[in-house]
């Protein structure tokens, strides 16, 4: 048995004496999950809530940021104290062997080639249009000619970002992925300071949780998307597209690693070597844990920044002229958020756009990779020795890329549009998983560690307060859909 003073080494000093500029040396594998769900998620779904709703869904992205940031964080936690990640702490949940896992592992799994196919069709309907190539509307085989071309651009960009993936480090990515958030809020930031939105209505809209019907012009002018659509399935999408989902939390826990925060990294310990540490070390473990708040809390403030400005802005801007971004225009209405300031402000937005999007994909190989490999030290432990994660990360990209080409590839009438597939990926691995996730670290929490390392009690009420409303939403949006 390992003394207590070898469990956990000494905090750097800028850990244990923070100062803001401290705090963003520990900014990493949080700003890659910051980066990944901000193409998607801030510039297609809120743009899209606030065409549809104006300002009174913004509760929903306040909600969903904060109680995913509480998930990702208590998770992060128990990684930097044990070593061990939840995947196969949950192992032990009283019920059948696996089960828990299982249930975050399976759908975690199935929804992946979605959110691949999914964003590069966005973006490459949006290159087709960009580039002003393609344009003809003549069936190509089983293709519509639109779909034939959207799906031509899809795979290229597909294939780009498998490339930058398997050629590219962590280091790299995380650079790339602060350029794209930095150059993504500088331009929401701009646009809504120019346009001047209503600060009560903003307000109202962030404090008053309504799920509203639809408003007439919505389902006659849109009717081929919102006649009998739910407004709960509108919901289930902006949950799940605000910072991502189980799919990128199982991953990101997983990057920690590489980090080596406390135990993170390093050989799991028991309950019983951790009840044996002195107050010294007690103190070490709880100040190794402000790394991984720091991480959390950084990336999901810019989460819901970005996602409350691009909301907002689709209320401004959209929302009054009846413009809702749709399967074949979800990123072209959004456009007028920078040209409102100047014309040429196009070429910036379809950087950004650019940028983000790439990002997005680029960042999701190399989460996903982590993800699977969590995923199947639980399950299958004995495959997922240090020799067998070379491959288990090829096989990940492997899926990844072959399973979003074919998606991209089936028509339509087959896989269903890019609107149909992400509300099935956000009610299957959304809000319910995400809300089940803290309940299973409440558990684990009292169940793994001992009293002088558990959760305080605000942490604690706060993740029950998240493991409750995200599950009620999540159950209340499967119910709609099925």
């Amino acid at each position: 048995m390992s003394h207590s003073t070898d469990l956990f080494p000494e905090p750097p000093a800028h850990l244990t004496s923070l100062s803001v500029r401290n705090a963003f040396t520990f900014v990493g594998p949080g700003l890659i999950i910051a980066s990944v769900t901000i193409g998607s998620g801030e510039l297609v779904w809120a743009s899209r809530s606030g065409a549809v709703f104006g300002y009174q869904m913004l509760w929903c992205f306040l909600l969903a940021g904060v109680f995913k940031g509480i998930q990702v964080y208590v998770a992060a936690r128990h990684l930097t104290l044990t070593g061990e990640h939840p995947m196969v702490s949950w192992k032990a949940i009283p019920g059948p062997p696996l089960w828990f896992p299982l249930l975050i592992a399976l759908p975690t799994v199935l929804v992946m080639p979605i959110a691949f196919s999914s964003i590069s069709e966005i973006l490459g309907g949006y290159l087709r249009e960009l580039t002003g190539l393609s344009m003809s509307d003549v069936s190509v085989g089983p293709f519509g000619g639109f779909e034939f071309w959207e799906n031509f651009w899809g795979g290229i960009v597909l294939t780009i970002c498998v490339v930058l993936a398997i050629s590219s480090t962590l280091q790299t990515l995380e650079r790339v992925s602060a350029i794209v958030l930095g150059l993504i809020v500088i331009c929401a930031v701009v646009s809504v300071v120019a346009c001047q939105p209503s600060v009560v209505d903003v307000l109202s809209g962030l404090l008053v949780p309504l799920v509203p019907d639809y408003q007439p012009w919505v389902e006659t002018n849109y009717a081929e998307t919102f006649s009998g659509r739910s407004p709960w399935l509108e919901v289930a999408l902006y949950l799940s597209a605000v910072g991502g989902g189980t799919y990128d939390y199982v991953g990101y826990i997983g990057m920690i690693r590489e980090k080596k925060w406390g135990r993170a990294g390093n050989a799991v310990v028991s309950r019983q070597q951790l009840e044996l540490l002195d107050d010294d070390q007690v103190l070490r473990a709880r100040v190794w844990t402000r790394a991984a708040l720091i991480d959390t809390a950084i990336s999901f403030t810019a989460v819901i920044f970005v996602t409350l400005l691009f909301a907002v802005l689709g209320a401004l801007l959209l929302h009054t002229e009846h413009r809702i971004p749709d399967n074949s225009t979800l990123l072209t209405e959004q456009e007028s958020f920078l040209t409102r300031l100047h014309p040429q402000l196009f070429w910036l937005y379809r950087g950004g756009v650019f940028l983000a999007f790439i990002g997005t994909l680029y960042g999701a190989f190399e989460i996903y990779r982590y993800t699977v490999v969590e995923s199947a030290r639980a399950l299958v432990p004995n495959w997922t020795t240090d020799k067998h994660v070379p491959t288990w990360r090829r096989l990940t990209v492997a899926y990844c890329f072959g399973g979003g080409m074919v998606m991209v590839w089936l028509p339509k009438q087959i896989a269903g549009d890019v609107l149909s597939r992400m509300t099935f990926g956000a009610v299957i691995g959304g809000a319910t998983l995400c809300g089940l996730w803290c309940f299973a670290m409440l558990w684990t929490d009292y169940v793994r560690l001992p009293t002088a390392l558990r959760m305080n009690r605000l942490l604690w009420v706060t993740t029950m307060m998240a493991g409750i409303v995200m599950t009620g939403l999540g159950v209340q949006s499967l119910l709609v859909y099925f």
